[in-house]
């Protein structure tokens, strides 16, 4: 049986809340039964048909098999990522951490013996960011596994469409449990939100930026010395990859 594992992010422009990034792998011979329910990038569906189609992936996840892990990277984790390397290397450390737990020592099972890791790339050089993820994946190569990493993958293969759905869902019900303990809105997190916009007075108005901004972001920097007439504080520095949160695994 030959497979398909799309990866895709969420969350990678925002100055707030987390970055999640997706897995979802299936038996080729059923990528049908996902276009035929509507699964598509996630940035062609409206908030309801995201739910909708995430719980359909779980529930018809759970009696077909496939396989799905979510990531989630704090604001925390990606400012002090960013401090050591930077936001592509954290993402590439991130799928292919999630390849290697999903695909690679995923259920013991013949079937998963070949196919294709489908990546939405995240940098310029497409070709390049498979490579570098594949250098990150144990053992690699794996016998019958192909890397085919692209730009908008997420726009023309239904596996990374489901990969994306899965890390917008995510992502936003993390946001809005951080605006329900905040008791505040915050909005989507992106700079241009205007919710978000006036949101961030009040979250840089104390001795160090709100817990769960990205201080690293030239947003709150700005944000930051205009409020307080200095350099945004940075992060205290571990060194160490702090892999957050991971859910869905079947």
């Amino acid at each position: 049986m030959t497979w398909m594992a799309g990866v895709d992010e969420a969350g990678r422009g925002p100055c707030l809340g987390p970055l999640v990034v997706a897995v979802f792998a299936l038996p080729q011979s059923d990528l049908p039964l996902l276009v035929e329910n509507g699964v598509n990038d996630s940035k062609q569906l409206n908030h309801d048909e995201r739910r909708r189609i995430a719980d359909w992936l779980r529930t018809e996840g759970v009696e077909r098999g496939w396989l799905m892990q979510v990531h989630a990277s704090s604001a925390l984790d990606v400012d002090l990522a960013m401090q050591v390397s930077n936001l592509t290397s954290h993402e590439i450390d991130i799928f292919a951490r999630l390849l290697n737990e999903v695909v690679r020592t995923g259920p013991v099972d013949d079937d998963l013996s070949g196919g294709t890791l489908a990546l939405d790339a995240c940098q310029v050089d497409a070709h390049r960011f498979g490579e570098r993820v594949a250098s990150r994946l144990t053992d690699w190569p794996w016998d019958d596994w192909s890397i085919d990493s692209r730009h908008h993958h997420d726009e023309t293969n239904p596996a990374v469409s489901a990969a994306s759905v899965l890390a917008k869902v995510e992502r936003d019900e993390l946001v809005r449990v951080l605006e329900s303990e905040l008791g505040s809105p915050i909005g989507s997190g992106y700079p241009n939100d205007p919710a978000t916009k006036e949101a961030l007075p009040a979250l840089v108005d104390g001795s160090e930026p709100w817990e769960h901004l990205r201080w690293g972001w030239a947003t709150i920097a700005e944000a930051w010395k205009e409020s307080h007439g200095s350099e945004v504080p940075l992060r205290p520095l571990d060194g160490e990859f702090r892999p957050g949160q991971q859910r869905l695994s079947m």
